[in-house]
């Protein structure tokens, strides 16, 4: 739990240091997030120009567009699989919607389960494609499949944090524009960049 705060906290602290380059590429990704199919290179731009933030002596909103570029074809892949993931999980709930029963109740559960865990997923994504050396998605997302499920305290910690952003911006609009997703993939790279550091320290 400490480290998720920990890495939340690392997030908000190379959000302020470089403030202005992320509230300019936040505006730049809600413009290329209204196509949904095309949300994900959103965060891919942001997620290049956060990992430059955390790794880098400098970050430029130049690198948003860099990162777009890099990962067009894993971005638009992703847009295609997220619609899909929701899409049939819309369905699920609509289709069992008036049935009840301790089987349907449990497969709900699944279901929410599966939602969130797809959430972090998706924060995890791009940041753990930064990192790898041959940049696959498939194996990023397992990756993030992974990190979600072997630190579940550290991804409920990183979730909860999210939801709580995401919420108070929703409520007050102006910072969902100006800097709710890049906040998100500043926390996003630091959440990842923690756990392989605590995964390197103890290989």
């Amino acid at each position: 739990m400490i480290a998720g705060l920990r890495a939340v906290w690392r997030g908000l602290v190379v959000f302020e240091r470089f403030g202005w380059v992320f509230i300019v590429a936040n505006l730049f990704a809600m413009l290329l997030s209204l196509p949904l199919l095309t949300a994900p290179l959103a965060l891919a731009g942001l997620a290049h120009m956060a990992h430059a933030a955390h790794s880098a002596p400098t970050a430029h909103p130049d690198d948003f567009w860099r990162g777009v570029r890099r990962y067009f074809w894993h971005g638009l892949l992703l847009g295609g699989l997220n619609i899909a993931f929701w899409g049939v999980l819309y369905v699920n709930f609509a289709v069992y919607a008036q049935q009840t029963g301790a089987l349907l109740i449990l497969l709900r559960g699944v279901w929410f389960i599966a939602a969130l865990t797809w959430l972090l997923m998706l924060l995890y994504v791009f940041p753990l494609l930064e990192e790898m050396e041959r940049q696959h998605l498939g194996m990023a997302l397992y990756n993030a499949a992974l990190m979600v499920v072997k630190n579940p305290l550290f991804s409920v910690v990183i979730l909860l944090c999210a939801l709580l952003i995401v919420i108070g911006s929703a409520l007050t609009v102006v910072p969902l524009i100006l800097f709710t997703l890049s906040l998100l993939a500043s926390i996003g790279s630091a959440a990842v960049r923690d756990r392989l550091e605590q995964f390197r320290q103890s290989a």
